[in-house]
């Protein structure tokens, strides 16, 4: 009986050695799965998931009483320094920023490399200064990069981690472009432009369905002949009767959105019938031009839904010129080289609009088929040389003639633009000193006396 009981004992002390085993490898092992799952492995650090379970908590635990920001950056031109110097130069300098924040921050505070070359920190501050003063400190560590910085001062504690983020992040946007300014506050300005993409967001469909977007049509003229020779289409919201939302404002949000695809075959619905409706009342309709985004170049549908549209109005293709911006023939060349060579060969015009923005390449003038180029109002305005202005525009105006495109003109004010064009033989021009963006009603009143 003896040795059974201590048996008994001894196997009791095995199983319940196992079991303290096993809780142990499972605890080990859930460490290391988390350690796994919250750390960003080029740095050492928390990555995005840790940041904002780190974030969520700390705002939870603190007072009302205490400031919170969110501030976000990256690293200017960081691809062509993974370009230059090779990835793992790149993850040095991730490795070095981000042991620079975690020597600049407190228990109460967070931070993270979120993705690429992009970090957020969760900043405790009394006045703007405080924050001024980390982003200074940060930038002084690191001077072998350029760093752009968002701000958002966290006033509600009950909104998602990825709002106060988003919110820094559109602060850092607005200075993108100044290479003079390393940090933005969020201000009320970008407040009120994010309830505008927001109530743009809500109310598209029903705008669309409710017949709010208006096609607008801007007359271009043949300064040669001395007449109106055709014309652009563009939108605008009328939001209220009072109340326009221009283009601006709701076309980048279409783009990402993809909503951009509903509204650029609207407007050329909105062309045809314009056209039809002219047809029938026995007058010859001039072009009209129609803008589509990239989105829609790069769909295998989009010749066969403009040629649907087309044919519902029996439209002559010819009528109809397709603009696309120069930024965006850039990418997928032998698509876009398709498209543009399918749509001539069925009779559309195909133009480039924007030439000379920024993207310029004369070798893309012989790769992509064009039938009209639009230069950029960028040619024609501020000229601290009008004699040099004048040597360029006949240049470029004479290079893309000989290539068999013809030449457009957009931005046009002044008497001065006009005499300067004619010089450079350029026959057809576009903008205010003709005419605004006109309503239907107005534009056939101006153009064919009706």
């Amino acid at each position: 009986m003896t040795v059974t009981i201590t048996g008994w004992i001894i196997l009791s002390f095995l199983f319940l050695g196992i079991i303290i085993y096993i809780l142990y490898s499972k605890a080990k092992s859930q460490k290391t799965i988390e350690k796994v799952a919250y750390t960003d492995f080029v740095t050492g650090y928390s990555n995005w998931r840790k940041f904002e379970l780190d974030v969520t908590n700390l705002l939870k635990k603190t007072s009302q009483n205490n400031k919170y920001a969110m501030v976000i950056f990256d690293i200017d031109k960081f691809k062509a320094i993974n370009d230059i110097y090779g990835h793992k130069k790149g993850n040095l300098i991730l490795k070095d920023i981000a042991d620079t924040l975690n020597e600049l921050t407190n228990i109460n505070e967070t931070f993270a490399r979120v993705s690429a070359d992009n970090f957020n920190i969760l900043l405790t501050y009394n006045k703007k200064e405080d924050i001024i003063n980390i982003i200074k400190k940060i930038m002084a560590n690191n001077e072998l990069v350029n760093l752009s910085f968002g701000i958002y001062e966290i006033k509600d504690k009950d909104l998602s981690v990825s709002v106060y983020s988003d919110r820094a992040s559109l602060a850092k946007s607005s200075i993108k472009n100044n290479s003079d300014v390393n940090f933005a506050f969020f201000n009320d300005k970008l407040r009120e432009k994010l309830l505008l993409e927001d109530k743009i967001e809500k109310e598209m469909e029903y705008a669309l369905e409710s017949g709010q977007f208006v096609m607008y049509l801007q007359p271009k003229y043949n300064i040669k002949l001395d007449k109106f020779c055709g014309s652009e289409a563009l939108v605008r919201w009328q939001y209220t009767e009072k109340e326009v939302i221009y283009p601006g404002d709701f076309i980048p949000i279409f783009e990402k959105n993809g909503f951009i695809r509903k509204i650029d075959m609207y407007i050329l619905e909105q062309a045809c019938k314009e056209i039809r409706s002219l047809f029938d009342k026995g007058i010859s309709p001039l072009p009209i031009s129609v803008n589509f985004s990239r989105v829609d170049f790069l769909k295998k549908d989009f010749i066969a839904n403009i040629v649907n549209i087309c044919d519902r109005y029996k439209i002559p293709y010819s009528l109809i010129e397709i603009e696309i911006t120069e930024s965006s023939m850039f990418g997928d060349t032998d698509t876009l080289f398709n498209v543009s060579r399918n749509l001539q060969d069925i009779g559309f015009i195909v133009a480039m609009d924007d030439f000379g923005s920024g993207y310029s390449s004369v070798n893309m003038l012989k790769n992509i088929p064009l039938n009209v180029i639009k230069l950029d109002r960028g040619f024609f305005v501020d000229d601290k040389d009008v004699d040099k202005s004048q040597i360029v525009i006949k240049s470029i105006v004479s290079l893309i003639k000989q290539l068999g495109i013809r030449v457009v003109a957009e931005g046009i004010e002044t008497r001065s633009q006009i005499e300067m064009l004619k010089k450079a033989n350029c026959d057809i021009v576009q903008g205010y000193y003709f005419s605004k963006p006109l309503p239907i009603k107005e534009f056939e009143k101006l153009v064919y006396k009706i």
